[in-house]
């Protein structure tokens, strides 16, 4: 397809999204397009305190108790440095932080490691999926005995909690914010009306939680066969291998993955798959 071709892809189209914290600038990436965006933010922030993880967390590390920190988002590192201020500053966190060894997911992580004057040992490869995190880890150290702290990054990660716990190490939660569903849910209760009426071209997905969500909520309206029948003839995209492993978690099976795991490139290759995933789903 030619780059005119692709610029002239998605006009005309209706897109569905459901970024929370970005969704103004993922809806004007899909208007610049020429789509119509559908926004339904599956999921907001839920505020924590400084609870009994959190102390936990500090307390291992004052002992000597932790051998290892993984920290799978950028955000989530500065969350945790804001929420442990009132019993640990910067300075000391640091420095407990440079006697174990730490582990970033990908690159946001990586610089908000380095604000806090910490060089990860580990850094995933690409794809910076927790599978590449945990080869890395294995490749650096014996996991066995090991204690090892999981800094999550909106809901548990269950399956790199077992599969940590599977090698013998033991896992110490370290939760710095949650998702939960946005109080106002009418918005996407409109897309998913929208999208079981067969009126929705594409649906890009941005992380694999919104998917949960979305089936959820669907299922609780009573409209989740409808909705899974309605993305057999749409295009669905995923911005990146982890959000794709959600996805088929799901049972369901995304179109396309851009080749870089960002909202940018998720739409534009949007624009270069859509017609011809249309013209084979909807023949």
């Amino acid at each position: 397809m030619s780059n005119s071709s692709v610029e002239r892809a998605l006009s005309g189209k209706r897109v569905a999204i459901f970024e929370t914290r970005f969704k103004d600038e993922f809806a004007n990436l899909v208007r610049k397009q020429g789509a119509e965006p559908l926004i339904g933010p599956t999921m907001v922030e839920a505020p924590l305190t400084l609870g009994p993880e959190l102390h936990a967390f500090a307390d291992a590390l004052r002992k000597g108790a932790v051998d290892a920190l993984l920290v799978l988002t950028g955000v989530g590192n500065r969350k945790l440095v804001t929420l442990l201020a009132p019993i640990m500053d910067k300075e000391e966190l640091r420095d407990l932080l440079a006697k174990i060894v730490v582990v970033a997911r990908g690159p946001k992580a990586v610089k908000a490691l380095r604000e806090l004057g910490i060089k990860p040992q580990v850094v995933a490869e690409e794809p910076h999926t927790w599978e590449t995190l945990l080869a890395g880890l294995t490749a650096y150290m014996p996991l066995e005995g090991k204690r090892i702290a999981l800094q999550q990054y909106g809901v548990p990660h269950e399956r790199l909690t077992r599969a940590l716990e599977d090698a013998r190490a033991e896992v110490l939660q370290v939760p710095v914010y949650r998702w939960q569903l946005p109080d106002d849910i009418a918005p996407l209760e409109h897309v998913i009306d929208e999208i079981c009426k067969g009126s929705v071209d594409v649906i890009l997905f941005t992380s694999g939680p919104q998917a949960g969500v979305l089936v959820e909520v669907a299922g609780r309206r009573g409209v989740e066969a409808t909705l899974r029948a309605a993305l057999t003839r749409m295009a669905v995209g995923s911005v990146g291998p982890s959000c794709t492993e959600a996805l088929k978690n799901l049972e369901l099976e995304p179109d396309f993955e851009p080749e870089h795991s960002k909202m940018g490139h998720l739409v534009l290759e949007a624009a270069r798959k859509v017609t011809e995933v249309l013209a084979r789903k909807r023949a």
